[in-house]
Order: C-alpha cells, then structure tokens, then sequence
C-alpha cells in the first residue's frame, strides 16, 4: 500500500444457472464471470459527488482522488470444511495516493454462484468507533486464510493519511464469513510519528493446515536506516498474537558489505509442518557498485519459534512492472513480489514472480519454478506466458495447486490489443502445467478483453488492478477472484492532481469470480 519514498515496490448477484455455465463449454473456452464486489457501501455523506462528503467519515483532511465504487487487489479463501464456501477481500474506493476507504469483503455458500458482501469495521469508513482496532482512515493488503476447522482469518494494514500511524489487525469469522469480530491489533507503530521513521507493509496471513489453534503472519517493518521481515503468531485460533518478532533485518551496510532488503513474504506450510516464507531480496554491494534481485526463502521446522538464519535463494531475476506500450503509463502491478503456494500432497513448492529476463523486449514477463526439497533447491525457472510470444508484456502471477498436482498460474497479459486502437485490450489467462512445470496449455478467463486504461490510476504508479489477485482450488478446479475494468469509455488523466481531495464517483472496475475446471 505505501507511499513510502525509499520503496521500491512493489507492499450483482447472478443465479446459479451461471455456475453450470461457468462449468460448460470446451476447455480453452473462456469462462464466464460472477461479479463479486457491487456498488460502494461506504458512507458517501449525502452527495456521492462532492469529497468533502465522501471523506467526511475519515475523521481527518484527505489528499488525492477517491475513486468510489472502484475495488481492487482482491484475495480469496476456501474453506477446508466445506469448498462451496469462500470468501473474498479487497480494497473498497482506493485512493490515488495509497490504500483504500475501506478493505471489502465478500461470501459464498454455492460454490461461487452467488456473493454477499458484508462490511468489516477496519476503518472509520468501514464503522470502526474511536479508539477501537479499526479507528483509522484508510486500509490496505487484504489477505484471508482458513483454520482446519473452519474459521477464517482476515488481516489488513490500516493506516492514517493525516498522520504517520499504522497498525496490523486481524478479524475471525466462525460462520464461513457470514459474521465477523471486532479486528485485534496484531502490531501497530508509536502514533503522532513527526518523522514518519516506522511504517508496516505487504503483510501475510497463513492458517497451520494441521492445527486450528495456530495462524501465522509475516510483514515488512520499515525504520529509518533499516527493514526488518518479522513474524508474528497465534496459538489460540487467532484470538490473541504473540509480539511481531523480526525474522531477518537490513542495516546500513559498510561500504564493502551487502545490504538485505527483504519484502512480499507469505507462507506455505509443508506436509510436514515446515513453515516456508517466500519474499524477494535485494542485495546491495556498494564495493561493486552492484545491485541484484533475487527471490529467497526463510524456513522454520518449529511452527515458527526459530527461523533459518540464512536465505535461500531461489534466483535471480530483472525487476520490472508493465508500462501501456502507447502511452507510457505504468501498471501498479507485483512488481517483485512472489507468490507461492504447495502441493499438500507430495510438498512441493512452486513460486511464481514478474521477470524482464523472460520477456525478448525487456518487458515484463513472468516465470515460474520449483522445489522438491522443501525449498533448499530450485528448478530453472520457466516461462509461464507459452501461449502467446515471448515479446508481449504479461503480469500480476499468482500460483495455486489442485487436488491432482497440475499447477495453475494466473496473469494479465495484452496480447490481444492493437496498436492504435483507442484502449489498452487486456486479458487474464491461465497457463497449466504438470507437477514438474511441463506446459499443458492455457484457459482464457475474461469472456472479452477490457480496457486498462479505465481502471484507477495511483499516482505515478499507474493503473492499479492490485499488487496481487486471488487463485485457489476446490478439487481439481481452480478458482480465481481478478480486478477487471468496466468499461466506461471515460478519459485517462495522468498524472492526477493530489494537491486536494478530488471524487471520481464512476463504477471504473470490479472483481469478479471465474471458476475453472
């Protein structure tokens, strides 16, 4: 979500006549979309047009535009007990200049046929009351998982525009995301901070599949002059959390020294109960005057209580966002940040991230690679985008593993657009591969393509679908939650004007849901 100078990150309701529909048709058919997300439930003050109103209930001045009605950066969950039952999160009414009114929140007892939304108090705009765990202006980074026996867990960064105040909160549903508790604050920073010198960022949270009482997270902590990845845990469903413990940490290197950067972190359990943590790194040789990006893993054989104290590195790769081919407008897209995800069977690993090295014109590509050995070693990594030339830009990878071992990776890419044509065509794909990454072809996921250029757009950071989207299985499908855009044939303003606050009441885009067998 942030806004940080020194970052480089990249941290309608349809019958179930459309499920069948969903589940018909030729394998390379493109599937058919549910709309998870609707119209904005936040308060808009009486005139959804005027920002005074609209951020009325931030509680304090706002910079930036506030595009209501646009959602983002979706995360989606399967319950273990019962698959026809997910829920979906994501930013509710972004914000050009970082996180959102608030974070959205939907649920499914059909399979994904049909969706409800339901408001969590993560913010003032959300319903969160003074003094509370959600009593903050903006939210961001909605990730959800669930216990073995059925409670999910939702965290979310929350933070202050008008001050340098943030805080990790989690919330807990025990009826399939139907209710929710009140969010409990996992770590926050010192309020009132002139120096804006701690900031917590990309946060993770991860249900140990084998024990309900067990749920871990993971984040970026910035300070001035050092980043740490930490970790905090709880072993009693989520009720209560353990202090956030740093796990690895960055510091002003000696001029002959490496310095660490670590971000993006996320956990896979293995089998065996090893915790994995994925992240990317940036190692930094200021004798050489080099700087490399690699992919790197931590690992914990004790339900992290101690972690490796050395990386693993995975590889190396070029750091690289999409950029619009005609106008020079980049996508907020993940950047460097991975994704991981397990094979509960057999424990293997595959990680997925944007690479330019897998592009023939130096844009972004995307590549994916595995591990057989819990994450020691790693194969070479292979291209995930086969379907279509190694020079179109394709972006935003998240990985998941079905019940049979085939390996899903879904991306954006815009092969299907034409230069000179008045929009930016894109599309979202799934490239399938067996449990060693031999290509098995490719699903098309978006019935049409959209426009990117009429999604919201943050700042010089570009449009922004999210610095991630949601892919799970249920069975042998996979199940996915995307950011689309609607279509509404409406300007590009870039860069926007964040010297006030500025309403863009248009319905820009949604996420939806695509089911595929």
């Amino acid at each position: 979500m942030s806004q940080l100078p020194w970052l480089t990150r990249g941290s309608a309701f349809l019958g179930a006549a459309v499920l069948g529909l969903m589940l018909a048709g030729a394998p390379d058919a493109a599937r058919a979309q549910v709309a998870i997300s609707g119209s904005s439930l936040n308060p808009d003050g009486g005139n959804p047009n005027d920002p005074l109103a609209v951020t009325a209930c931030n509680g304090a001045p706002q910079l930036g535009v506030v595009y209501r009605n646009s959602e983002s950066e979706p995360y989606l969950a399967v319950n273990p007990t019962n698959p026809s039952n997910m829920i979906a999160g994501w930013h509710q009414d972004r914000w050009s200049t970082g996180g959102a009114q608030s974070l959205g929140a939907a649920y499914t007892f059909n399979g994904g046929a049909t969706w409800q939304q339901v408001v969590i108090p993560f913010t003032r705009c959300s319903g969160a009351v003074p003094r509370s765990a959600g009593d903050f202006e903006r939210g961001s980074d909605p990730w959800i998982t669930f216990s073995p026996n059925g409670t999910a867990h939702y965290m979310a960064l929350v933070v202050q525009d008008s001050v340098n105040e943030n805080a990790m909160v989690v919330a807990r549903s025990t009826d399939g995301g139907a209710t929710w508790s009140p969010p409990v604050v996992i770590a926050r920073n010192p309020a009132q901070d002139p120096g804006r010198s701690v900031f917590h960022d990309k946060n993770a949270i991860t249900a140990d599949p084998f024990d309900s009482r067990l749920v871990y997270a993971t984040w970026t902590v910035f300070r001035t002059g050092f980043v740490s990845l930490v970790f905090a845990r709880s072993t009693d469903g989520g009720q209560t959390w353990s202090p956030a413990i740093p796990i690895a940490t960055m510091g002003n290197a000696a001029p002959a020294q490496q310095a660490v950067f670590r971000q993006g972190a996320q956990i896979v359990v293995l089998p065996n109960g090893t915790l994995v943590n994925a992240f990317f790194r940036i190692l930094v040789d200021r004798a050489a005057g080099r700087v490399t990006f690699e992919q790197a893993i931590l690992r914990s054989v004790d339900q992290g209580k101690h972690w490796t104290r050395v990386d693993a590195r995975v590889a190396s790769f070029a750091s690289i966002t999409a950029v619009d081919p005609e106008l020079g407008i980049p996508v907020r897209d993940a950047q460097e940040i991975p994704n991981i995800a397990v094979n509960r069977a057999t424990g293997q690993l595959y990680m997925t991230w944007q690479d330019g090295n897998a592009n023939t014109q130096g844009g972004a590509g995307i590549v994916v690679s595995r591990s057989n050995d819990g994450g020691a070693t790693w194969s070479t990594p292979v291209r995930v985008n086969q379907g279509t030339a190694a020079s179109v830009q394709a972006f935003l990878p998240v990985v998941a593993v079905n019940s049979q071992g085939r390996v899903g990776v879904l991306f954006y890419d815009w092969r299907n657009d034409v230069l000179g044509d008045p929009g930016l065509s894109t599309d979202v794909w799934l490239s399938l591969f067996d449990a060693d990454l031999n290509y098995l072809g490719e699903r098309r996921l978006t019935p049409q393509s959209f426009d990117m250029r009429q999604m919201v757009i943050t700042g010089p950071r570009g449009f922004f679908p999210g610095d991630y989207v949601g892919l799970s299985t249920v069975g042998t499908d996979f199940v996915a939650a995307f950011t689309v855009a609607n279509n509404l044939g409406l300007p590009v303003v870039f860069p926007q004007n964040n010297n006030g606050v500025f309403v863009d009441s248009h319905d820009r885009q949604s996420v939806v849901f695509v089911r595929q067998p």
